[in-house]
C-alpha cells in the first residue's frame, strides 16, 4: 500500500493592490511579483496558439514565451493549437500545477503531437531563472482580476484529491 501524498505547505502571498487609476499595475509592485510570483515558460509556441491559465485565455503572438507572476498555489493551465488559415481550434488541452513561490516551471511545444511537454533540462530551466529579468518582456502577466474568483473554484481542492482524479499522464483532454 502506498504512503498517503504529502500536502504542500500554504505559502502566504500577497497579490498586488488595486489597481491604480490608469489600470496599470504599480512598477514596484510589478517588479516584487516577477521574483515572488511563479513563471510559466512555454517554449516554441507557435503564434496563434491558444493558452490558458486558470479562466482567463489568450491566443499567441510572435514574441509570446509564457506567463509570469503566478500566485503560488493551484493553476490550470491549458492550450489548443489553431490553424489561422481556416480559423480552426484543436480541442483543448491542460494540465493542474501547485506553483511555488518564485519557482520557474518550463515546457517546450512539440510540432508533430501539437502539445507541451516537459523536456526542458533542469540546467537550461536554471538559466531561465536566472534571466527572469530578460524574459521578461517575452512573458504575459498572470491576470489578477480574475484571482479571487479562481481562489473561490479551487481553494479546497487538496494535492490528495487532485491526485486522486487527475489522469495517470497528469493531461486533461477535452476529446
Amino acid at each position: 500500500m502506498s504512503e498517503p501524498p504529502t500536502k504542500k505547505k500554504c505559502v502566504s502571498f500577497r497579490g498586488p493592490p488595486e489597481p491604480r487609476e490608469d489600470g496599470e499595475m504599480d512598477p514596484e509592485v510589478a517588479r516584487r511579483l516577477l521574483v515572488e510570483g511563479a513563471t510559466l515558460v512555454l517554449l516554441d509556441v507557435p503564434p496563434g496558439t491558444e493558452i490558458g491559465i486558470d479562466m482567463n485565455s489568450w491566443n499567441t503572438g510572435e514574441k509570446f514565451k509564457g506567463v509570469k507572476m503566478i500566485p503560488p498555489g493551484l493553476h490550470f493551465v491549458y492550450y489548443s493549437s489553431v490553424n489561422l488559415r481556416d480559423r480552426v481550434t484543436a480541442p483543448r488541452t491542460g494540465f493542474f500545477y501547485n506553483f511555488g513561490r518564485g519557482e520557474l516551471i518550463a515546457r517546450k511545444w512539440n510540432k508533430m503531437d501539437e502539445d507541451l511537454v516537459d523536456n526542458v533540462s533542469e540546467e537550461d530551466r536554471l538559466r531561465m531563472k536566472e534571466d527572469i529579468r530578460n524574459l521578461d518582456q517575452y512573458l504575459g502577466s498572470y491576470p489578477y482580476s480574475s484571482w479571487k474568483k479562481w481562489i473561490s473554484l479551487s481553494g479546497r481542492i487538496s494535492e490528495a484529491t487532485l491526485q486522486r482524479l487527475e489522469p495517470i499522464n497528469r493531461k486533461i483532454s477535452s476529446v
